[in-house]
């Protein structure tokens, strides 16, 4: 699809249900920028200190997600894409840890370079009874050496050729030098691809001759120096930015007035927001790049892919917390078919998000799996106590394979795609995946629920993953089972051979 001219364009509701964001999954996007721990200590607030007048926070459990530039490739994974990062981090636990995140989500991590002089940006939130109480940041900010200059060239060109998109997500940290930004977008627009920048400081020369920069209102007028409250000074600072930085569009964020794209030889655009109730803009921004960097490398066109950023932003804005939003999300957003069905089935990559997210926010992840033929009302009851467990609940269910393999000739009975939409409808499951019955290990290891179960039929030392869960600090409970029921003898029956 070729661009059309933003003032020309016209923005209607079935431009957008008919895109195929299928075609997420064959990008490749690289990453780059300030990558960070983000950190969070969960515990309950029962006394003051007798030290000062302050809480005293006793710490029951941690988790931890992937912040800054790490936001924006969990918009890309939740999106589908593949994903490659370049990035400093330090020889520390929490440079570790963030690695341990990213290969957690299947995003390789050879392009996280490490300097054995630098801390890892990590930022601890001390959660106190469901309150944030205090915020810990750690973290250098010292410009990169020049052994990382030298070994992001290399990495770039290295991964360059097998590229679609380019996201520079600069938290003024230092990773993105002068050198590297200059390498980042000359190395990019040279091959045809999108690079898109969301900038960060007043001084906005480093990122000439990118594709699009996305700054929010602020960030524009700490670029500019003056106030842009007014439309008219907003209109000229925009037009001022993108062509004193030989940018191809500049992309302005509003919050609840929307967007404003600017293009060479046109008139701005508004793109409005769609009305909703706001829980927490924080990641809007790098929804935003995220989506920018897709659209444009997908169909070309900076209407489109503003359009496409503006809807998934109004999206992640009606989150508590820093979420990404995933594509199942983006498609009903869109008014493409589909139910919220739909989104409770996930692939187990995008599990891995999910789990990852949940945690952070202070969620109990529950797992079980099983064949789940001919469902009856034991499941049932099995599901719902398993879901009191904790705030969300993964089911994994196995493959029509899997399931020949452990019961035989004539199993399953129900397929794969029924098994997971019958468990997808019960209101005590919350996600869906399908997997084979070897898989069990990998699964378990990159998703860490926070409880496995399964039914009290099972003996404890026979539970499939038990040791993988045990040993990463999770626990195991084995819900009684009052009135078992067998399927295969169901089955028989009904077959009328019993």
């Amino acid at each position: 699809m070729s661009p059309e001219s933003p003032n020309k364009a016209e923005m209607h509701g079935d431009r957008l249900r008919n895109l195929d964001l299928s075609g997420f999954s064959n990008l490749r996007v690289l990453v780059a920028g300030d990558f960070m721990l983000d950190e969070y200590l969960w515990g309950k607030v029962e006394r003051i200190s007798p030290e000062a007048p302050v809480a005293v926070v006793e710490v029951e459990r941690e988790t931890r997600t992937l912040g800054g530039a790490g936001n924006v490739v969990n918009n890309l994974v939740a999106l589908g894409a593949q994903v490659e990062v370049l990035g400093l981090v330090g020889d520390d636990n929490p440079g570790h840890l963030l690695k341990q995140e990213m290969v957690r989500l299947g995003v390789g991590v050879d392009g996280l370079f490490t300097d054995q002089a630098r801390r890892t940006s990590r930022k601890t939130r001390v959660i106190g009874a469901s309150q944030q109480v205090v915020r810990i940041d750690r973290e250098s900010r010292a410009p990169a050496p020049p052994a990382f200059e030298t070994a992001a060239r290399e990495f770039l060109g290295a991964r360059l050729p097998g590229l679609h998109a380019l996201v520079l997500s600069d938290y003024a940290k230092g990773v993105l030098t002068p050198a590297v930004l200059k390498e980042l977008i000359a190395q990019g627009r040279s091959r045809g691809y999108p690079v898109v920048v969301d900038p960060k400081g007043a001084d906005y020369s480093g990122y000439a001759g990118a594709t699009v920069i996305t700054p929010n209102r602020k960030e524009a007028e700490l670029a500019v120096g003056y106030s842009l409250a007014r439309r008219e000074d907003l209109v000229r600072a925009g037009a001022t930015l993108r062509e004193s930085l030989a940018l191809d569009y500049l992309l302005i964020t509003l919050g609840a007035e929307g967007m404003l794209l600017f293009a060479g030889g046109a008139p701005e655009l508004s793109i409005p927001t769609r009305a909703r109730e706001v829980f927490d803009v924080s990641g809007a921004g790098d929804t935003v790049a995220a989506l920018m960097a897709l659209g444009l490398a997908r169909w070309g066109d900076p209407v489109l892919a503003a359009a496409l950023a503006n809807v998934a932003a109004g999206v992640v804005v009606g989150k508590v917390g820093t979420a990404p939003i995933y594509r199942a999300e983006l498609a009903r957003e869109l008014g493409q078919e589909g139910t919220r069905l739909e989104e409770k089935i996930r692939t187990p990559g995008e599990l891995r998000l999910l789990t990852s997210q949940l945690q952070a926010r202070g969620k109990k992840v529950v797992f079980t799996n099983g064949c789940f033929d001919l469902l009856h009302s034991g499941h049932i009851r099995f599901l719902e106590e398993a879901r009191r467990l904790g705030e969300a609940l993964v089911v994994a269910v196995d493959s029509d394979a899997s399931v020949r393999q452990v019961k035989g000739a004539g199993r399953p009975v129900i397929g794969e795609d029924q098994r997971v939409r019958i468990l997808a409808a019960l209101a005590a499951v919350d996600y869906v995946t399908v997997f084979t019955s070897h898989q069990l290990p990998e699964l378990l290891a990159s998703l860490k629920p926070d409880i496995l179960t399964k039914g009290s039929n099972y003996p404890a030392e026979q539970v499939a993953g038990r040791e993988i869960v045990l040993r990463y600090g999770g626990q195991v409970v084995l819900l009684p089972v009052t009135e078992p029921v067998s399927v295969s003898k169901l089955i028989r029956r009904i077959r009328g051979e019993v």
